[in-house]
């Protein structure tokens, strides 16, 4: 990807990138696999190709996708081990404990993201990837702290628009990762992809929430694998959204 041709036979997507000739719709992967186009993609929302997709991937790709959400499962349990003495503690360290909960909490999906933006654009998984790292690390961490305060003053008002705002910045994460962008851009990048696809991307939330209700249903295990499903899915409909090639 760049932001600009390297050559001939290079093209540029939607939102301006250029991406290499191996990588055009229907060209051949470095892997040996085909990319294809999201159908509605560039103007609508494939749910059930999404939910398809992401199942189908899951399969393939179990193990690491299985160690991204264990990863996440991990540290939470460790956050809230060292949180229950310091529940016990003064009013300052507990409001300092909660912040760097908030923080953690918005680094430690990086992974599993990664993972899913990898699937989509036909790389192969590796288990290191669960581990949040890179240079959009902090990128990142500053785009969910903010989306998670969005979401929470739009709970507290009404819950609607806690719901609102959470179906138009669901893909500020993904944009951090696959565009580069810095956390207002970011935020941003989602809104302007979601506004003229509401309808259909809160049809895939509510897909979604109901996949991993059931997962939660199932003794927790379930999640193991809606969660990842659900996420590869995301992933499918954030490229479909902006008309770029998906790894077949």
């Amino acid at each position: 990807m760049s932001d600009s041709s390297q050559g001939p036979g290079w093209w540029q997507a939607s939102y301006g990138k250029w991406y290499p000739p191996e990588q055009a719709p229907s060209g051949p992967t470095p892997g040996g696999g085909d990319f294809t186009v999201a159908a509605g993609g560039g103007g609508g929302v494939d749910i059930g190709g999404a939910i398809s997709y992401g199942w189908n991937k899951f399969m393939a790709n179990a193990g690491p996708l299985i160690v991204g959400i264990l990863f996440i499962w991990v540290v939470n349990v460790i956050l809230f081990a060292i949180g229950i003495p310091i529940g016990r503690s003064g009013f300052f360290v507990q409001l300092l404990w909660q912040v760097v909960v908030i923080v953690i909490s918005a680094v430690v999906s990086l992974g599993i993201v990664r993972m899913a933006l990898a699937v989509v654009n036909g790389q192969p998984l590796e288990l290191s990837m669960a581990i949040p790292s890179g240079p959009m690390l902090v990128p990142y961490a500053i785009t969910g702290v903010l989306v998670g305060l969005i979401i929470g003053v739009g709970i507290v008002l009404c819950v609607i628009p806690g719901i609102l705002a959470a179906t138009f910045l669901i893909f500020s994460s993904f944009a951090v990762l696959d565009e580069n962008l810095q956390p207002g851009d970011a935020i941003k990048r989602s809104y302007d992809l979601v506004k003229s696809n509401l309808v259909g991307v809160l049809g895939f939330i509510i897909i979604c929430f109901l996949i991993n209700l059931v997962g939660a249903i199932l003794c927790g295990i379930g999640l193991l694998v809606t969660w990842p499903l659900t996420i590869v899915a995301g992933a499918y409909v954030w490229k479909g959204l902006k008309g770029e090639p998906i790894a077949a």
